[in-house]
């Protein structure tokens, strides 16, 4: 929830097309397009929600559709109800059974920007191992 305590809630029979932006939560039922900038808020996207946007939030839980990417400085929610197409990033996730996601996903640690570098390869085996396979054998007997 907002500092303030405060939330929007979109209905089942709302429309909006276009840029939301504010410093309170919101609950999403009806249809939304366009982009969702709450970066410190909870944004909700309901079981009847239909969401073409890309999303920035401090926490994403999706029940309904979300069609575009979303970023989270702390969790998304996919519940079992809920599809997302589209690519995600986001300190923790949870996706219960049922979900539906296609895309990326972008598990950061904290607010980093980039993605960690990934883990450093494991070096060649050397000429000192034990009983080598023939095609280390014959890799190692050509220099």
């Amino acid at each position: 929830m907002a500092n303030s305590g405060e939330s929007s809630h979109l209905g089942k029979s709302f429309h909006f097309k276009g840029d939301i932006s504010g410093s309170e939560d919101i609950y999403i039922d009806g249809k939304v397009e366009g982009t969702i900038q709450l970066p410190g808020q909870i944004v909700t996207v309901g079981q009847h929600g239909d969401v073409n946007a890309d999303i920035d939030a401090r926490e994403l839980v999706i029940h309904g559709k979300l069609k575009g990417n979303a970023k989270a400085s702390d969790r998304i929610e996919l519940a079992r109800t809920g599809s997302v197409q589209g690519d995600l990033a986001m300190a923790r996730i949870s996706i219960q059974d049922g979900a539906f996601m296609q895309g990326r996903v972008d598990i950061r640690s904290g607010q980093t920007a980039a993605p960690a570098a990934p883990p450093p390869r494991p070096p060649l085996a050397s000429a000192t191992s034990a009983s080598p396979g023939p095609q280390q054998a014959s890799f190692l007997s050509k220099s």
